[in-house]
């Protein structure tokens, strides 16, 4: 039975083998190592869309179901089923939709079927046990539904530290912090040559922990902080000629704009006659103009790479453009790294506070020798300083494993999809 890892993401999913190798397993994205984790349900068709094909054929038209970040409902009890079409599918059989695409493009890179696998999952998927063990069942329930016979799993960043450790030439005590779109997972472990071997590695984890800090909110902050304004917030329009008064802009729009994914939801019936009476009558017309286009035209997931790009040159430059112009919608805004750092800050607080609970359950004999830092907001120059100051600018290490801090998760599942190969600790 062919067996691989897979790392189930709230952005990006990716596979890898047992020898550590990353598939590739969608050619037409701009990174062929990442499927994008969303789907798409075309109104003109019974065709199903994974990944980039999704992406593209949403933009180009977005008559249709367009559905993502389905991990971050995995804890959620209230969601039971949705309906799609003519047909009312469960959330593990949505899931499972999705896995099956992936499976399906990683055994044709493979060559052949990849039958077994072992699922990366968050330090926590909640802070009650029960929620959690809810949680993972129905991910495992989604993998069988999709094709896997064996179903294991491995907590993230115990899976990057397989990829880390890969590299090591004595043993350590390492931090590792995985940083997705939706969360950060933290986890103290023993790493080494002397380790490398062992199938049951479940002594050397000293402790996990998790925060709901990831990618998706470092570039909310930004849209928040700098591009609300240009979208109409704190705008207002009338609500009687007769005595002229006037309203703020509901910030229930506002709120809506911070994530592109739920820009959709301003579409709604009222939502989109109150735009229409604020069009009439706005103190700020080219922004309720530009609000209008963004929503209507399905500007929003092309907004968010624009301020992800900004967000990324931050991480090297002092200051960053944001430059967009679709439709009515026209964007030439700068925004320095220090506006940046102040718009996240209450970010870096949560991550760390989630770090010093953490130190809390580390016996105060373990010396930390270094500190992994791996996924995209790794790279944010105020998260690198809080590990640095905390635990020493040496100590820190990024973007090992396979060299990129995108795919050192996948290739730690890969290492741990050997059949012999046993890791569980605590939670």
């Amino acid at each position: 039975m062919a067996a691989c890892g897979l790392d189930f993401g709230t952005s990006n999913s990716a596979v890898a083998l047992p020898s550590g190798e990353v598939l590739l397993v969608d050619p037409g994205a701009l990174n062929p190592r990442l499927f994008r984790t969303v789907l798409f349900f075309p109104d003109e068709s019974r065709e199903t869309l994974a990944g980039h094909a999704a992406i593209e054929r949403y933009q180009e038209d977005n008559a249709g179901r367009f559905i993502q970040s389905m991990k971050t409902w995995l804890p959620a009890s209230s969601f039971t089923r949705t309906q799609l079409r003519s047909q009312t599918l469960t959330l593990e059989e949505l899931i499972a939709i999705f896995l099956r695409q992936v499976r399906a493009v990683a055994s044709k890179a493979a060559g052949e079927a990849l039958d077994a696998v072992v699922l990366g999952r968050p330090a926590r998927f909640s802070a009650t046990p029960a929620t959690d063990a809810f949680a993972e069942a129905r991910l495992r329930k989604a993998a069988e539904l999709a094709g896997f016979e064996s179903v294991r799993f491995l907590i993230e960043p115990i899976a990057a530290a397989l990829a880390y450790e890969a590299t090591l030439e004595r043993d350590e005590v390492v931090l590792v912090a995985d940083f997705g779109a939706g969360t950060t997972d933290l986890t103290v472990m023993h790493l080494g040559p002397s380790r490398r071997g062992r199938g049951d590695r479940k002594d050397d984890v000293v402790a996990s922990a998790g925060v709901y800090v990831g990618g998706d909110r470092f570039d909310s902050a930004i849209m928040a902080s700098k591009l609300l304004p240009s979208f109409g917030a704190g705008s207002t329009y009338e609500v009687d000629s007769f005595t002229r008064r006037r309203l703020t802009m509901p910030t229930y729009i506002s709120s809506r704009l911070l994530s592109w994914n739920e820009m959709s939801l301003i579409r709604e019936k009222k939502t989109r006659e109150l735009i229409d009476v604020m069009l009439k009558t706005s103190d700020s017309l080219p922004a309720i103009e530009a609000l209008h286009d963004l929503v209507m035209y399905n500007l929003g997931f092309r907004l968010f790479r624009a301020i992800e790009a900004a967000k990324v040159t931050l991480s090297t430059e002092q200051v960053a453009r944001i430059d967009f112009d679709d439709e009515r919608v026209h964007l030439h805004q700068t925004i320095t790294r220090d506006e940046f750092e102040a718009a996240s800050a209450p970010l870096i607080t949560e991550l760390a506070e989630c770090t010093g609970e953490l130190l809390t359950r580390v016996p105060a004999n373990l010396h930390i020798d270094s500190v992994f830092l791996t996924g995209g907001s790794s790279y944010v120059p105020a998260v690198q300083r809080l590990f640095a100051q905390r635990f020493g600018a040496e100590k820190l290490r990024t973007g090992r494993g396979t060299g990129s801090a995108f795919t050192s998760v996948v290739e730690g599942l890969g290492r741990a999809a050997h059949p012999d190969f046993e890791l569980s600790g605590p939670q």
